[in-house]
């Protein structure tokens, strides 16, 4: 097992890494998709029991993704924000406190279904439709786009494996013909189950390690 992999997309390196992220070294930036913040916060006020602490456990784990990587670009390919988060819900204190552990960061955000939510919240983020990186087409939406290969998120792809009698179901990187759709970060994120189709790869992250699947 490896925190990390190594593959070659559209002719580049991207470096792949258990903790649901991707690192492109050619230029220095580390995507993640659905993070869904805030996410635990909507769900109590439906009346679900759930712990508090989601939001800051997954800045933690950006943070450590920052430490590993060093990039100079932070991408979210969507979803950044599960709901408008409301006056002292713990996302909105936990924010702020991270960007000033981060000053050189201004974070990007290509815009998820999820992320209507955020109009008029000030976030100090650079937002954008699309995005062209490289020889990338950065989207929420994982769909073809001609003479581009597209990293995207929005499916929150994952994949059960079967061992005898037991199984295991994972979030997994889902690399397609010309689209490489990321698993969702968010701790809270639920998994849409795939089936690779012949020629397909799916490289499955499971407890921090990266396992390519045959």
């Amino acid at each position: 097992m490896s925190d990390s992999l190594a593959l070659t997309l559209a002719g580049e390196t991207v470096w792949l890494h258990g903790d649901r992220a991707l690192f492109y070294p050619g230029e220095s930036a580390l995507l993640v998709a659905d993070t869904h913040f805030g996410k635990g916060a909507f769900l109590r006020r439906q009346g679900l029991a759930l712990p508090g602490g989601q939001s800051a456990a997954d800045l933690d784990r950006l943070s450590a993704l920052i430490e590993r990587f060093r990039p100079v670009r932070l991408i979210v390919l969507g979803d950044f924000l599960h709901h408008r988060p409301r006056a002292g819900e713990p996302f909105l204190d936990a924010w702020p406190r991270w960007r000033e552990r981060h000053p050189a960061l201004t974070p990007e955000v290509v815009i998820g279904n999820h992320d209507r939510h955020a109009e008029g919240l000030d976030l100090d983020m650079i937002w954008h439709s699309h995005l062209d990186l490289g020889s990338f087409r950065l989207a929420h939406d994982p769909y073809p786009v001609s003479g581009r290969h597209v990293l995207g998120g929005h499916l929150h792809p994952a994949y059960r494996l079967h061992g005898g009698a037991d199984s295991v179901r994972s979030p997994v990187f889902w690399l397609r013909d010309g689209v490489t759709v990321l698993p969702a970060f968010g701790g809270l994120t639920g998994g849409w189950p795939i089936r690779p189709a012949r020629g397909e790869k799916v490289v499955m992250a499971l407890d921090g390690g990266l396992y390519p699947l045959p």
